[in-house]
This record gives C-alpha cells, sequence and structure tokens, in this order.
C-alpha cells in the first residue's frame, strides 16, 4: 500500500511539473518550425560562401513575387508585437527599419510602381524574368546584386511559373542560375518553398521537391513555407485561412490576427503573411549564429 502511495505521489508531482512547464510555454506564447528541416548541416558550405563576401554587414534582402513585396511580409520584422531580445538584435542587425539601401526589408516592400514593384519583388514575376529583368520595369538579377551585394539573400519565386505552366526543368533551371549568381557574390542564400496552390497543388509540390533537391545539392538553408502552412492546417483547410479562399496569397489580417500580431501558435494558424514573415526572422536568426557569426 506504501508503495502504491509513493508511485501515485510521484506521478502527480511529475503531472504537476509537466503542467507548469506547458503553462509556462503558453503564457509565453512560443511557437516553432513545424515544417520541414535541413537534413544536412548548411553550415561548412555557407561559411565557405561567405569568405568572399565584401560588402556591408547586416544587408538582407528578399527577392521574389507579389507574396514578397507585399507589405504585410515584412510588418512583423518592421512593426510586430511579440518579438525576443535575439528578435530586436538581427533586425537591428540587418538594418530593419532604417529605409534605405540597406534595409531590405524597406527595399522589398516600398512601392517603385504603385500595385506593381518595389525594388527587390514584383507581382507576377516569374523565376525566369526575375534573372532576366524588364516586368514590371524590375531590374534583372544581376543588376540587383550589383547595387544593393547582400549578405543574405531569401528568394521564394515559383507561383507565377505555376501558374504559367512551366516544366519543372525549366524553373529548376532558372533557380539554379539565380543560386549560382548570388552565391559568386559571396551571398548565403535561404531558399524558401512556395505555399500551396489551389488550381494545381501538384505542380506546386513538385516545385518544391525540386527546391529540396537544390538546397541539398548546394547544402543551402531552406524554409519550408508549403510544410509550415500544412502543420498549422492539414489537407486543404489552409485555403481560406493561412491562404486567401482561391487564391495564392498569404491572408493578412484574419478572426483579430493581424501580420503585426504577437507570433503565438494560434496566431500564426490564422494569419498567413504573419506566418511567413515571423518564419523569415526566425530563420535569419538562425543563419547569422550558424554562418555570419
Amino acid at each position: 500500500m506504501v508503495g502504491k502511495l509513493s508511485t501515485l505521489v510521484i506521478s502527480g508531482l511529475l503531472i504537476l511539473v509537466l503542467l507548469q512547464t506547458a503553462g509556462c510555454e503558453l503564457e509565453a506564447g512560443q511557437a516553432s518550425f513545424l515544417g520541414k528541416r535541413e537534413a544536412w548541416d548548411y553550415g561548412p558550405a555557407m561559411k565557405e560562401v561567405a569568405k568572399k563576401f565584401t560588402g556591408a554587414e547586416g544587408v538582407v534582402l528578399h527577392l521574389g513575387d507579389s507574396i514578397t513585396y507585399a507589405s504585410p511580409y515584412t510588418s512583423w520584422a518592421r512593426g510586430g508585437e511579440g518579438k525576443t531580445p535575439e528578435d530586436e538584435a538581427v533586425l537591428r542587425w540587418s538594418h530593419c527599419g532604417e529605409g534605405n539601401d540597406l534595409d531590405g526589408c524597406y527595399l522589398a516592400s516600398y512601392d517603385v510602381v504603385y500595385n506593381d514593384r518595389s525594388y527587390t519583388a514584383a507581382s507576377g514575376v516569374r523565376a525566369d524574368q526575375y534573372l532576366a529583368g524588364g516586368h514590371r520595369g524590375l531590374p534583372p538579377l544581376e543588376e540587383i546584386v550589383t547595387k544593393y551585394d547582400p549578405q543574405i539573400a531569401i528568394v521564394m519565386l515559383g507561383s507565377n511559373d505555376v501558374h504559367a505552366k512551366r516544366s519543372v526543368e525549366d524553373y529548376l533551371r532558372d533557380m539554379e542560375a539565380i543560386v549560382q549568381r548570388l552565391s559568386a557574390n559571396g551571398t548565403v542564400v535561404v531558399l524558401s518553398t512556395i505555399p500551396p496552390v489551389y488550381f494545381d497543388d501538384a505542380r506546386a509540390q513538385q516545385y518544391n521537391a525540386a527546391l529540396w533537391g537544390l538546397a541539398e545539392r548546394h547544402k543551402l538553408p531552406i524554409i519550408d513555407l508549403y510544410g509550415e502552412i500544412l502543420a498549422r492546417r492539414p489537407g486543404t483547410t489552409w485555403d481560406g485561412t493561412l491562404l486567401n479562399k482561391g487564391d495564392v496569397h498569404p491572408t493578412a489580417t484574419r478572426e483579430g490576427v493581424t501580420p503585426t500580431s504577437e507570433p503565438t501558435p494560434e496566431n500564426l494558424r490564422e494569419s498567413g503573411y504573419l506566418l511567413r514573415g515571423w518564419l523569415s526572422v526566425q530563420k535569419l536568426k538562425e543563419v547569422k549564429a550558424r554562418v555570419i557569426d
């Protein structure tokens, strides 16, 4: 009887400790990566790339289409709630909020041509068009790299390539060229998978598989936006929640959650732009620690 009582007491104490721990995590609003992570250590390879870099420290460009150009994408970085001291530190390091040519958040979201493009992203642009330039007046990649000389570049392209029904081979060829050009500059490339595509998700998944292969070959860091979305909204429940209904673009304000809300696990299930913006900051923090520092 005494043995059973002791076991019950110990079990009760263990449960109490677990509940208290869970409570602390809930109170702190902790969130974490839920998508697929790299099966390789990108640190050594990216350190070799970074040795070639000679530009200004902390220039982090965001290269992409309308999902990058949209102001809500960088809203959490620029003025969001619930940042940790480490978040604040990496954002200061990356010049976020300076509003100049060193500030990648500004360069991605500023309206160079209203509703068309910023300095580093353009609505409707495909990977091949990003390389060549000219789409909505966006300069070619070569000019963007030369002018802004990024230390790190977060790259997400492909949703418009899916819309154009481009082959996986053609898409991958262009993404490979983008990676090669940035790497030659000494820029650490962070790839991002594309979000689900309601009208052709099979092709989106093929593109993402190709991106994972590209990242593995070059030992690049990668943000699994697709997996992060599905982990929080399984099946097709992302349609109308984390992504606008019948649309490839993330949601901004939904159920009282905005792109600048605190990134709690609950809030990261509601605003697609909050999710993407928070993920980019967390990955930037990780890459800086593993490669730059």
